[in-house]
This record gives structure tokens, sequence and C-alpha cells, in this order.
């Protein structure tokens, strides 16, 4: 009887509850989370620098320790937002998988080595995963001083082309997540009541889910789409493509009466119809190019990697020091020299590049670091932002700009504190202070004012009405080399159709662990397939697979997901996949 009332007792009182829940919290506290120090609480400003957008960040530090990260109210880009990972950028800093050593004195040796032994027709090659920053110059300069090839994973249209959302009325995306982090999410909100979203894509992503309007089309059928679209504006062709025929005329009826109108999207015939629809000069802009001092105008030009012949690269410096667009390592490998290539990749972890690489270099990461940020996609006015350094970056990390620049005799100098004074020279634009949210003319500050105002967190935005150009002057290149569909066998061989996951990049520990134990996202190294796709093929959810494609297999784990359609195959954007795969390519997925 005592046993029992003790254990009936156990249960009504609080102990293994308050247990339960001490050790939830206890499990939560791992070595990656910092332990700020007590002191001063102050506010601090800063750009975020982990995607293209550029966000405002307003800082709340306890000493010289952020503790959390907030967007600014009032910012003309950014309009007061910040996504989940600008919200948790922060903690990058401390993410277990970051690299703080590497082997920088024997990367040297090894490029001077490659250099010197550089044949005729072979070369050294930066690959810049952002272009358009300061850094960028420096590596162009770099590479027209050894002469040598810049390479950009996009096809670089000088800084000219923006998209003009607050003159829309109709948006037709081809799978660009525009409601889910493209662009600039705060002025994507910001002008949203303004026009209506048709999402064109065969998997209920989450933009689609907020569209106005979603098309389902056939995996692998954008390209098909936007050519009958064009035809029928036109010529009246009568042809409906993918879709059913009213369901087109309905479409094709709503962008022409329901204008202006934008078209996104990677494939060819998008800029084409975005031609046809009147779109260029009215929601596709031109806009002047963020100043740079004269004599930074010897810089080599921007080349694309199908640009380079086969077996012609000797030296490969990487600068992967910053989330950006990812380039397959199955392009690249085929264009460096057959016999000991030298590749130095600079990054803040192992994956990516770092598996391929010679060596990995460690690099800091935001907010550690001093960088600036380009003019968004969606901003059609050229800007200027620096992302202030928050904390100071630990010992061993390489700064990728000084390190090439070293590496290859450019005299290395104060490259942002140039930029800036070529900006204060034009006398354009205003810059936007964070801490009072107000805007102040060039004209009317010093060239230290202007510098400071950067430094303390402020923007330079010039005057859009001056930049923005004609239609007939614009120039629009083809989509990015890592987006084309690559050449395939049978479709008998490879039956399904890729598609990418619109996901960003990881940045913390924290998102780290809650999507993947959420499995709101895919996770590296997952796909998704269709329940009858994985039972043609044998798989159960949580099997293990092999992934395989034209240039290559990879192993992955396997969700079932009916929401996926059939003949597709939906991939987590991870290095390791991206490696083999690109949107539009034909794959299969195997037992492993």
């Amino acid at each position: 009887m005592f046993a029992g009332g003790a254990t009936a007792g156990v249960f009504l009182t609080p102990a293994p509850w308050r247990l339960v829940t001490d050790t939830a919290l206890w499990s939560e506290n791992w070595p990656g989370i910092p332990r700020p120090a007590r002191g001063e609480i102050r506010t601090r400003y800063t750009n975020c620098s982990l995607c293209p957008a550029g966000c405002a960040v307003r800082a709340r530090c306890v000493g010289d320790q952020p503790v959390s990260l907030a967007g600014v109210p009032g910012h003309p880009l950014s309009h007061g937002a910040l996504c989940p990972f600008g919200l948790a950028g922060h903690h990058l800093p401390y993410h277990p998988a970051r690299l703080r050593q590497g082997p920088v004195k024997e990367a040297a040796a090894a490029v001077a080595d490659g250099i010197a032994r550089c044949k005729t027709g072979e070369c050294i090659a930066v690959l810049d995963l952002r272009p358009g920053r300061t850094a960028s110059w420096t590596y162009r300069r770099a590479m027209a001083a050894v002469n040598g090839v810049y390479l950009a994973p996009r096809r670089a249209l000088g800084g000219t082309l923006a998209v003009n959302l607050a003159a829309a009325r109709t948006v037709l995306s081809f799978g660009a997540p525009l409601l889910d982090g493209w662009g600039t999410p705060g002025n994507v909100i910001a002008a949203r009541e303004g026009f209506r979203v048709i999402q064109a894509e065969a998997v209920e992503s989450r933009t689609a889910a907020m569209a106005d309007w979603w098309l389902r089309i056939p995996a692998g059928t954008e390209e098909e789409l936007a050519g009958a679209i064009s035809e029928e504006l036109a010529a009246g062709s009568g042809e409906s493509g993918p879709l059913p025929a009213g369901q087109f005329a309905a479409l094709v009826r709503e962008l022409k009466e329901n204008g202006p109108a934008l078209v996104l999207g990677e494939p060819e015939s998008v800029l084409k119809l975005n031609e046809t629809l009147g779109s260029l000069g009215r929601t596709i802009v031109a806009r002047r190019e963020t100043p740079v001092p004269q004599d930074w105008t010897k810089a080599a030009p921007v080349t694309n990697l199908d640009a380079v012949a086969d077996g012609s690269i000797r030296v490969l410096l990487i600068d992967e020091s910053i989330p950006a667009d990812y380039l397959p390592w199955s392009l690249i490998e085929p264009k460096l020299v057959r016999d000991n290539p030298v590749v130095v990749a600079l990054a803040w972890w192992h994956e990516g590049y770092g598996r391929h690489a010679n060596y990995v270099l460690p690099t800091a990461v935001y907010p550690e670091s001093a960088d600036d940020i380009p003019p968004a996609i969606d901003s059609v006015a050229a800007t200027f932002r620096i992302a202030v350094p928050l904390v100071a970056p630990p010992p061993g990390v390489v700064r990728p700009e000084e390190w090439i620049a070293n590496a290859t005799g450019l005299a290395m100098t104060d490259t942002l504190r140039e930029r800036a004074d070529a900006i204060h020279q034009t006398g354009r634009g205003t810059v936007f202070t964070y801490a009072d949210a107000k805007s102040t003319d060039v004209k009317q500050l010093t060239r230290n004012q202007f510098w400071k105002a950067l430094n303390a967190g402020g923007c330079w935005l010039d005057d859009c009405r001056a930049g923005c150009q004609p239609a007939d002057r614009l120039s629009i290149g083809p989509g990015s080399p890592a987006t084309t569909p690559q050449s395939s066998p049978r479709a008998t061989d490879l039956p399904l159709f890729a598609l990418l996951a619109n996901e960003p990049a990881t940045v913390s520990p924290i998102l780290s662990k809650l999507y993947q134990e959420s499995n709101l996202r895919l996770a590296p190294g997952r796909i998704a397939l269709h329940p009858d796709e994985a039972h043609a093929a044998g798989l159960q959810n949580g099997a293990r697979a092999l992934l395989q494609t034209a240039t290559g297999q990879c192993p992955v784990e396997v969700t079932v997901d009916a929401a996926i359609p059939p003949e597709a195959v939906y991939i987590a954007t991870h290095p390791s996949l991206l490696d083999i795969c690109a949107p539009g390519a034909r794959a299969k997925v195997v037992r492993a």
C-alpha cells in the first residue's frame, strides 16, 4: 500500500513535470548558442548581406554582442521587414559547421606556382558568386592585371536591369518565389496590393498557395507555355500549349487587359514575352550603374562559363564567403586543365565548393565582415549600402578581396572608401540614415560626413527619375548558365523532371534545427516524390535512394508527398544535389 500510494503521489506532484520541462530547456542549449556578456544595452545599425536584398537591420546589443535583430521602420527599400534568416543572422558566427583555420600560406604558394605554370591557352580565373560588389571590381581588376578571366554564375547585366513592381498590375511568375523571399521581401509586401499574382508552377509552393491564381502546369512545360502566350499575343495562333483552351484564353485576356504586366522566370521565352507585352520600359526598366572610381574601369569583362574553353583554367579562385547563386560543379570541372589544376575556395564552411577544392580558406561571415551590397533586382534606383560589422571575426580568417588581390599582385587599398568617394563626387541622390529615419541630399554632406553616414547604418539612393532609361536602350541577356537545362538521355532512361525547391541557405543553428525537425522545408540531401513514382521505384517514405542525372548520381533520402506532381522530383537546393542537377534536367530515382 505504501509503494502504491508513493507511485500515485509522484504523478500528482509537480516534480516529474518540472523535470520534463527542464530537460526540454536544457536540450535546446547546445554549445552553438552564444552567451552575451552583461553590459550596456545599445542600438546599432547595419545591412543584411545574407541575400541580395540587403535589408536594413536594427541590432540590439549588450556590450558589443548583438542579441536580437529587427528591421528598420520607414526604410525606402526594405520597408521595415526582415525575413526569418535575417532575424537569426547574428547566430551565424557560432554555427558548428563554420571553418576557423585553413592552409593560407600553402594556398598562396600553390596559386603562385600555378600562375607560373600557365601555358598558352591556359589562364587564371575568379568565380564571383555575387557580382556587382566593390569586391567584384577588385577581382575584375586583378584578372585584368594577369590576363585572367572573371566569371559570374549569372549573365552580368552591369547593374542596369530592375523590376518595377509598383508599376505592375499583373505578374505572371514561372516558378519564381515572388511571395516567398524574391527580391526585397519588404518591397514586395509594400507593392502587393497593386498587382495580381498568377503563379504557373507544377508544385503548390508557398508562392502558389498565396497567389491570386495558381496555374498547375505539367512539370517541364514552362518554356512551352511562355512561347504559346507570345505567339497568341503576336499572331493569334490559337495554340494553348499545356493549358486547357478556356484557361489559356483567360490567362491571355488578363495579361492584355490588366496591364502593365510583368513576367518572371527562367525560360528563355520569358524575355520575348515581356517584350511582346510591352513591359520593357514600364515594369522592367534600366537604371544607372552605381558609380566607381575612374581608374577602376581597366577591369576584365564579365564572362559566362560556357564561353570558356574546356581544359583552359589552370588556377580557379572561388569567393564563396556569402550565400549566393550556386554554379554546379559538373559545369565547372570540364573547364579545368587535366593535369593538377589549383582550386582555392574562400568560404565559411566545407560544404559547397570546398568538397572539390584543393584548398579551403576560412572567411568572416555576416555580421563579422564589411562588404557592400549591390542593388536588388526590384530596386529601380542605384544603391550603395554597407554591411557594417557588428562583431569582430575570429583570428585565422581571411578577407577574400584582399587575399585574391595579394595572390595576383594587385595593390590593395581601402576600396569601400574609394567607391563611396566616387559616389559623393557625383553629387547625385540622397542618403537615408537609419537612426533618425531621415533623407539628406548628398550635396549637403561633406565627403567625410557621407562616409560616416554609411558606416553608421545608412543607404545611398540614386535619383531614379534620371536613372531609368527607355525600353529601346535595354539589353536583356539569357538566363543563368547554372539554370540552363542540360542535355540528357532519352526520357525513358531519365523519366522525371527536376524541380528545385526555392530554399534559402542555412544561416544559423536555430533555423537549421527548426526546419529539419519540422520538415516544413526539405532538409539537405532530401527529395520528394509523388506516391505513384515512389511505388514504381519501390521506395517508401524515409527510404535511401540514388538520384541519377545525365551528369552523375548522388545519395538522397526520399519523402513521399502527394502534392508533388507525377513525372517530377522535387529537390532541396543543396550543393551536393546541385552538383549534378539543374532546373529542367531529366532525372531518375532508384533504390540505393
